[in-house]
């Protein structure tokens, strides 16, 4: 019987190490200090570029926060995409290139495209020295582009310098609170890998900058762009940077069926870009570390907590080990808090260890439903924006 007893212990310790452990582990590890934001005597050409479909509710806000930064506005250029809107998204656009101190141009796809197809064509098409990817819903605070900017210029090993998003929590409704905690943590474990290694798992898609020279054009129908330009960069010997003090703000999801459908597009995204660079990833061993600590376990961890369930069902059945049949029926309390909080979270009055558990679940759900949706093949990465906070 020692086989189902290492399944499951084995996979309920990864688990734990790659939600837990490996944050624990970050903390005690001594780690450089923040790198000092230096002072830029020769400013260079940056254009932002992002893809934005029937976004009206929010690109006011996204191009009045670009027109009030501080880097100079005759070298600072954003291109938007839009892709195929039906709403005012592009007459917003054009009426603000009209008016503004920056440049502002509207690139119109005349059929849906996807977000990696459009950035791929406004990367290629771009004479800037550095690129700002970003999202229609962030909003950049005035020196964030500057901040990020100097740090390229001034410190060669660095391919990109990522930004620090502070999500803005407008209303508790549905799963907001739980999304917020754990993209909080997941900022906190990125920043702490950066200090350590300059090596942060992964940018906050919504908002990073890279040299263009190493923009590489991303796969077809690939999701996860942002993990993918990072990704390259640690295979082509370069580092990456997350500071604290480049910062942008994003509202965080509101209903679990919204975060439902972006976590399984993210897991598509995962499992294409580890298949893509299998070979890189394990051929240095601390990207190896760093990768599977922070996200290889986490995207197995549906496959880990099924594998825990089977062997834990086969010890409660076949041992006469009482603790086998505990351990199932915690299992079964904890699928029971998950039913009550997804009841609760849309509901005002909460149980939040109930929410919190229906969020885990939900999340890990979408990511082995998109995991087999990568097994079956993927034909398109078009996507509908995630609604969210606008009140």
């Amino acid at each position: 019987m020692w086989l189902p007893e290492v399944l499951f212990w084995g996979s309920l310790a990864s688990v734990f190490y790659t939600y837990k452990g490996y944050s624990w582990l970050l903390k005690v590890l001594p780690a450089e200090k923040f790198i000092d934001i230096p002072t830029c005597k020769d400013w260079p050409k940056v254009e932002v570029i992002f893809a934005a479909h029937n976004e009206e509710a929010v690109i006011a806000s996204k191009l009045q926060s670009l027109i009030k930064s501080t880097y100079p506005a005759e070298l600072l250029t954003v291109t938007v995409g839009s892709d195929a809107s039906t709403d005012r998204t592009d007459e917003i656009v054009e009426e603000f290139s009209k008016k503004s101190s920056i440049a502002i141009r509207l690139v119109r796809f005349s059929k849906r495209t996807g977000k990696a197809g459009i950035i791929n064509k406004l990367a290629t098409d771009s004479t800037a020295d550095i690129l700002i990817c970003t999202d229609a819903n962030i909003l950049h605070e005035a020196d964030s582009i500057t901040k990020a900017v100097t740090l390229l210029t001034t410190e060669p090993k660095l391919g990109a310098v990522g930004g620090t998003l502070h999500f803005v929590v407008k209303s508790a409704e549905g799963i907001a609170l739980q999304e917020n905690y754990y993209r909080t943590w997941e900022n906190t474990v990125r920043h702490r890998e950066s200090a350590l290694w300059q090596l942060p798992m992964g940018f906050e898609g919504g908002f990073y900058a890279i040299r263009r020279e190493l923009f590489k054009q991303i796969p077809k129908n690939f999701y996860m762009e942002d993990f993918f330009q990072t990704l390259h960069l640690y295979c082509s010997g370069f580092k990456a940077y997350l500071h604290p003090e480049v910062i942008g703000y994003e509202d965080v999801s509101t209903l679990p069926e919204e975060e439902f459908q972006r976590k399984k597009r993210i897991s598509i995204g995962n499992f294409q870009n580890l298949f893509y660079f299998f070979r890189c990833l394990h051929s240095n061993m601390r990207l190896a570390f760093v990768f599977w600590s922070h996200k290889g376990l986490r995207w197995i961890t549906p496959l880990l907590l099924l594998m825990a369930l089977v062997a834990n069902l086969f010890l409660a059945l076949f041992t006469t080990k009482k603790l086998y049949s505990i351990t199932l029926l915690m299992a079964g309390f904890i699928l029971f808090l998950s039913l009550l909080g997804r009841i609760l979270s849309k509901k005002k009055q909460k149980f939040a260890l109930a929410v919190f558990i229906y969020h885990f679940v939900n999340m890990n759900f979408a990511l082995l439903i998109g995991l087999i949706q990568f097994i079956k093949g993927v034909n398109s990465n078009v996507w509908q924006p995630t609604r969210r906070n606008q009140a």
